[in-house]
């Protein structure tokens, strides 16, 4: 399973920019919102990055005929990486840090979602559900 701290710092980056894509971007979309950022990165490496996050399944690659060439349109899979990523990140995170760290993690996923603090809620023990999120 892939955790989060697993991905590079340029696949999050990556990851960040499709998120706030309104619809689905080209490397070279990418390669821009990139370098935007401030960040002088090449080609190759940002669709190197993007082909490595479509293997991990956390983006969708969509596959388009352009003046008579073949042209990939990525898309951040937010299921994919909600199923993925969360439980992995909690899995991590109470055992680098111990149980209460991942209670204290759904309890404020739970208030963010719902504004509700979860008061008593049971979580002891429990693995985050996907539901959770």
């Amino acid at each position: 399973m892939t955790q989060w701290t697993q991905l590079g710092p340029r696949e999050r980056e990556i990851l960040a920019v499709l998120r706030r894509a309104d619809a689905p971007l080209t490397a070279r979309d990418l390669l821009d919102a990139v370098r935007r950022r401030g960040d002088e990165v090449a080609y190759t490496t940002v669709k190197r990055t993007v082909d490595r996050l479509v293997e991990k399944g956390l983006v969708e690659r969509d596959v388009e005929t352009h003046r008579g060439t073949t042209r990939h349109r990525y898309r951040f899979d937010v299921e994919a990486a909600r199923d993925r990523l969360v439980p992995a990140f909690a899995d991590e995170l109470r055992e680098v840090l111990g149980e209460p760290a991942a209670e204290r993690l759904v309890r404020a996923v739970r208030t963010e979602r719902d504004g509700d603090d979860g008061g008593d809620a049971d979580v002891a023990g429990a693995r985050p559900r996907h539901d959770d999120y």
